[in-house]
């Protein structure tokens, strides 16, 4: 994909046609000689390779039938349990946002972490994920990497914390 200042770059180094005059000279000549009417262009050309991934919502389990709704539902609670400042990008599958700084993000191994976003972010602009580029080391980590919204969002991660079920 070219950007759009890259595609201005590479036009505007292109002569206008209009302003070319021909001389007349052999063609083994042509290329040894400098044509003083005609200025010279520079340009400069700078290609970055940038890698997003995309963490999508994951939704809440769909609705029981009609025929379960007789048995009781119990919520599952869980505490919080600390643990390191990074996250293995590609074990995350899904978020799901929790309260008003909270996203929860769902592993790959079946784990909830809990993130804890700065102070002046909302999780309710990731109702539809998030994405972040992806680093040489393949980690998420609080106070480094911004996470992106489909809103234009952007906010930093304080803190990850697991979320164990209470028995």
């Amino acid at each position: 994909m070219v950007s759009l200042s890259l595609t201005a770059i590479l036009l505007l180094s292109v002569p206008d046609v209009r302003e070319m005059r021909s001389v007349d000279m052999p063609p083994a000549d042509a290329a040894m000689t400098h044509v003083p009417e005609r200025p010279l262009h520079y340009a400069q050309v700078r290609i970055e390779k940038r890698v997003i991934i995309r963490v999508p919502r994951r939704r809440p389990a769909p609705l029981a039938p009609m025929a379960d709704f007789s048995r009781e539902t119990v919520k599952k609670s869980y505490r919080e349990k600390k643990i390191g400042k990074c996250l293995p990008m590609n074990n995350i599958l899904g978020v799901q946002m929790f309260a008003d700084r909270h996203l929860d993000l769902i592993t790959k191994d079946r784990k909830r972490i809990r993130a804890e976003l700065e102070d002046k972010c909302q999780a309710r602009s990731f109702y539809s994920g998030f994405y972040v580029e992806k680093t040489d080391d393949g980690k998420i980590c609080t106070g480094r990497d911004i996470l992106h919204s489909r809103t234009g969002a952007k906010c930093e991660i304080d803190r990850f914390r697991e979320l164990v079920p209470e028995r």
